[in-house]
């Protein structure tokens, strides 16, 4: 008599693997998709925040403040685009902190632009800047 050499698995073993398989594919996909879309938003407000600290940075220099008109300006953050002030000289201080187009990844943030504002208080001849976003 022959024996019978049964080696490997099942058809039946191997498709209820795949189906367990699937279903935490089904379960742990939309997790997986919310973190990453949570990541991109705080990329996209890291980098907002990296505008407004580098226009204070930028405000800092003597150079700049003097160019700053007494009416203020602003300082806009566009997706896709570099950031631009009305202020040149301004705007050159940044683009030396910020010399790359600003991109943003997420649902919330795509195709927005933010603003900025830098406003000079005419009695004590400081500087205030705020962002809107």
């Amino acid at each position: 008599m022959k024996k019978m050499n049964n080696k490997g698995f099942s058809l039946v073993e191997l498709i209820i693997v795949i189906a367990i398989m699937a279903v935490l594919v089904g379960v742990l996909a939309p997790q997986f998709l919310k973190y990453v879309e949570s990541s991109r938003v705080q990329k996209d407000e890291s980098a907002a925040a990296e505008v407004l600290n580098a226009t204070k940075i930028a405000c800092s220099v003597e150079k700049v403040y003097n160019a700053l008109p007494a009416t203020g300006t602003t300082v806009t953050a566009q997706d896709g685009q570099n950031v631009t002030s009305a202020c040149t000289d301004l705007q050159n201080e940044i683009l030396l902190t910020i010399p790359d187009k600003i991109e943003y990844t997420s649902k919330l943030h795509d195709n927005k632009t933010y603003t900025i504002t830098v406003a000079i208080n005419a009695s004590n001849g400081t500087v205030n800047v705020t962002g809107a976003w």
